[in-house]
C-alpha cells in the first residue's frame, strides 16, 4: 500500500494558476502605477493648485512638494511591512493575509475616488494630509499584499515566481498604453482620474476574486496547502485510496506542526546565510532599473540647448513612449524569457548583474535635464538612447525573474517560502533605494 510520502505529479489544468498568480503580479503594482502616473495631472496640477477667476493655476507649497510626498508616504510603509511580515509566522495557508490586505487597498482605493468630483480647494491643507494618509495606508498594506504573493508563489515551481513578475511588468505596460489612450482622447483631469482609480479597484476585485478559484484547484492543494516543500509527500484525496487518505489526515497535522513550531528568526538566519547572493542580485537589479526609470528618462529630451526638436515621435509623446512604454515592454518581454531560458546559472547570475551598474552613469550622461545640467553631454544621439533603454528594459525583467526563481532554489526546501518573502523584501529595498539614489544623481549632474 502506497503511503503519504508518495510524490504526484499534478498538471496546472489550461495554466489557471499560473494565470492567477501573474493577476496578483498586475495587482500589487497597480495602485502604485496608478498614482505615480495620475499624480502629476491630478494632485500636482490640479487639486494642489489654487484658480484665479480667470481659471489660471497657482503653485502653492502642496504642489510643489507633492510627488516627493507621494514617494516617501507610498514606499517606506511598504518597505516597512514588507519586512515586518517577513518575521509574523505563517501557518500554512497565505490568502487569509492576501486577501485581508487587497480588502484594505480597494477600501482605500474607494476613499480616494471619493474625493475626484468634490471641491477640495477650499480646505487643502486637510485634504493633503488626508491624501497622505491614505497613501500610508494603502501602500502599507500592499506591501503585506506583496510580500505575500512571493511566499505564495515559492510553493510552487519555480516558474510561477516568475509570473508575480511577469505581472509586475504587465501592469506597466497597461497603465502606459491606458495613459497614452486616455491623452488622445480626454483632457478632463477629474474623469481621467476617477477612471484611472475605477480600473485599479476593478483589478483588485478581479485579484479577490480568483482566490475562490484558486483555492479549489488541485495543483494549490499540492503545493500551497501542505506548503512543505522539505517533505516530497503529496497528498490528496483525488489521488489515494479512503485508507490511504485517512493516513494522510493523520500526516499532514504533524507536517505543519512541525513548520509552524520553528523559530521564524532561526529560520530567517539560515534562510539569509543560504540565499543572500540571490537576494542581493535582486537587490542590486530593481536599484539599477528604479535609479533610471523613471526618473532619469523622464528627463532625457531629443533636442539639445539651442536646437529644436526633430525625433521620430510626436513631441508630447516622447517621454510616454521612450520612456514609460519603452521600459515596460521591454521588462516584460525580458520577464518573458526568464520563463523559457534560465541562464546564467545561480552561482553565475551576478556576473550579469553587477555590469548594470555602469547603465547609471551612462544614462546621466545622456542629454538628461539639458537646462540646468553643469557636466558635459556625453551621448546626445537619441536613437543610442532608446537602444540602451532597450537593453537595459529587457536585462531588468529577465534578471529580476531569474533572481527571483533562483532565491527559494538555493535555499533548503523547507525554507523556500521564508527566502522567496525575504527576495520580495529586497525587491522593495531596491525600488526605494533607486528611487533615492535618483535624487544623488540629479544633484551630481546640475552641480
Amino acid at each position: 500500500m502506497a503511503s503519504c510520502s508518495e510524490t504526484f505529479e499534478v498538471q496546472d489544468v489550461g495554466n489557471l494558476v499560473y494565470l492567477i498568480i501573474m493577476l496578483h503580479g498586475v495587482g500589487t503594482l497597480m495602485p502604485w502605477n496608478m498614482f505615480i502616473t495620475i499624480a502629476p495631472d491630478y494632485y500636482t496640477n490640479y487639486k494642489m493648485k489654487t484658480f484665479d477667476e480667470n481659471g489660471t493655476a497657482h503653485a502653492t507649497e502642496y504642489s510643489a512638494n507633492f510627488l516627493n510626498y507621494l514617494a516617501i508616504a507610498s514606499q517606506i510603509p511598504n518597505l516597512l511591512l514588507n519586512f515586518i511580515n517577513i518575521f509574523v509566522t505563517v501557518k500554512g495557508d497565505l490568502t487569509k493575509r492576501i486577501s485581508l490586505s487587497l480588502l484594505i487597498v480597494g477600501s482605500m482605493i474607494i476613499f480616494t475616488m471619493s474625493f475626484v468630483y468634490v471641491d477640495t480647494w477650499s480646505w487643502m491643507g486637510t485634504f493633503f494630509v488626508i491624501t497622505l494618509i491614505s497613501i500610508v495606508i494603502l501602500n502599507g498594506a500592499n506591501g503585506i499584499y506583496q510580500n505575500s504573493i512571493f511566499g505564495l508563489a515559492s510553493d510552487f515551481p519555480f516558474k510561477f515566481t516568475n509570473a508575480v513578475i511577469i505581472g509586475n511588468n504587465l501592469c506597466g505596460t497597461f497603465v502606459t498604453v491606458v495613459n497614452i489612450i486616455t491623452t488622445l482622447v480626454s483632457r478632463n483631469t477629474a474623469n481621467a482620474a476617477f477612471a484611472y482609480f475605477g480600473i485599479s479597484l476593478f483589478t483588485l476585485a478581479l485579484c479577490f476574486t480568483s482566490f475562490f478559484l484558486l483555492k479549489k484547484q488541485v495543483i494549490f492543494f499540492m503545493h500551497n496547502f501542505l506548503s512543505s516543500n522539505w517533505i516530497n509527500a503529496m497528498c490528496y484525496r483525488g489521488f489515494t485510496s479512503t485508507t490511504q487518505n485517512e493516513q494522510c489526515k493523520l500526516e499532514l497535522p504533524k507536517m505543519h506542526r512541525k513548520i509552524a513550531d520553528r523559530p521564524p528568526v532561526t529560520t530567517w538566519m539560515r534562510s539569509n546565510r543560504q540565499g543572500w547572493p540571490q537576494m542581493i542580485n535582486v537587490y542590486l537589479v530593481f536599484f539599477v532599473s528604479l535609479c533610471i526609470f523613471p526618473g532619469i528618462m523622464v528627463d532625457v529630451r531629443d533636442e539639445l540647448v539651442g536646437q529644436h526638436y526633430s525625433f521620430i515621435l510626436p513631441e508630447r509623446f516622447f517621454v510616454p513612449i521612450t520612456c514609460f512604454l519603452l521600459f515596460n515592454v521591454f521588462a516584460f518581454i525580458g520577464s518573458m524569457l526568464a520563463s523559457r531560458y534560465q541562464y546564467p546559472g545561480p552561482d553565475k547570475l551576478w556576473m550579469a548583474v553587477y555590469p548594470r551598474l555602469l547603465f547609471i552613469p551612462f544614462f546621466a550622461f545622456c542629454n538628461f535635464r539639458p537646462l540646468t545640467r553643469k557636466w558635459p553631454v556625453l551621448f546626445p544621439n537619441t536613437w543610442l538612447y532608446v537602444f540602451m533603454g532597450i537593453i537595459m528594459s529587457i536585462s531588468s525583467g529577465y534578471l529580476s525573474g531569474l533572481g527571483m526563481m533562483y532565491t527559494p532554489r538555493v535555499v533548503e526546501a523547507s525554507k523556500s517560502r521564508i527566502a522567496s518573502m525575504m527576495a520580495g523584501f529586497f525587491l522593495i529595498f531596491g525600488i526605494v533605494s533607486g528611487l533615492a539614489f535618483t535624487i544623488a544623481v540629479s544633484a551630481f549632474i546640475e552641480h
